[in-house]
């Protein structure tokens, strides 16, 4: 799994669930299957006070 493959697991997940605790539960899964390089960006929506508010925020800024 690379970084783009969790990020777009984050996006269905908020997209599908619409939930803070779906989306942190979604990065806590892929976290793993992430090499340690690629982690902070998870960890950071593991610990966001609102994970659904730092997807909108990473989703407006995909390349395209």
């Amino acid at each position: 799994m690379n970084l783009s493959d969790a990020v777009l697991i984050l996006l269905l997940a908020a997209r599908i669930h619409g939930t803070d605790e779906a989306v942190r539960a979604s990065a806590k899964s892929c976290v793993k299957k992430l090499p340690r390089s690629k982690r902070e960006l998870i960890y950071n929506v593991i610990n966001s006070r609102s994970p659904m508010e730092l997807i909108a925020l990473m989703a407006e800024n995909l390349e395209d």
